[in-house]
């Protein structure tokens, strides 16, 4: 009930809220002067003009590492093909498909700057392992995620 009444009409404003003019402005003023942010909770790109949004955002807030989880590989290669490369403080993270099979890198992401991946685990960690779980579901100090090694989630 709480999914319906609350968080799915959350989801679905912001889903729509991607086609307002100044979503890239008001993306830039709500993270300020944060040092980190994530994007998407839940859900994915909508797009390459998406990605492209994103990436905008990460240029107007230099001071900030954006973290970026995705499954969506052939946005990542198009806007790398069309921009030469993703903004130097943009880590997107290639996530696993399945359950303990490592991901795979495309060989046309390989050795693309900022592009690493994200697995996830049942017993043993295919990277470093998050610690998230036995934080009470808060990274904490940890910052892994907006680095380049690759980490493994716990699955759940």
């Amino acid at each position: 009930m709480m999914y319906a009444n609350n968080i799915e009409p959350a989801q679905h404003a912001r889903l729509d809220s991607l086609n307002d003019p100044l979503w890239v402005d008001a993306m830039v003023s709500h993270i300020g002067n944060d040092s980190y942010f994530r994007w998407h909770d839940s859900g994915d790109l909508q797009g390459l003009w998406h990605l492209e949004k994103i990436a905008t955002v990460a240029k107007l807030t230099p001071e900030c590492m954006h973290w970026l989880p995705t499954r969506e590989y052939s946005m990542v290669k198009a806007y790398i093909a069309k921009h030469g490369a993703l903004p130097g403080n943009l880590i997107v993270r290639l996530s696993a498909m399945y359950v303990d099979k490592q991901v795979t890198i495309p060989a046309s992401l390989q050795n693309q700057p900022n592009v690493t991946v994200s697995n996830v685990h049942t017993i043993n960690p295919m990277g470093l392992e998050c610690q998230a779980p036995k934080n009470k579901g808060q990274c904490g100090p940890c910052r892994a995620c907006w680095g380049t090694e690759p980490v493994s989630y716990k699955a759940h």
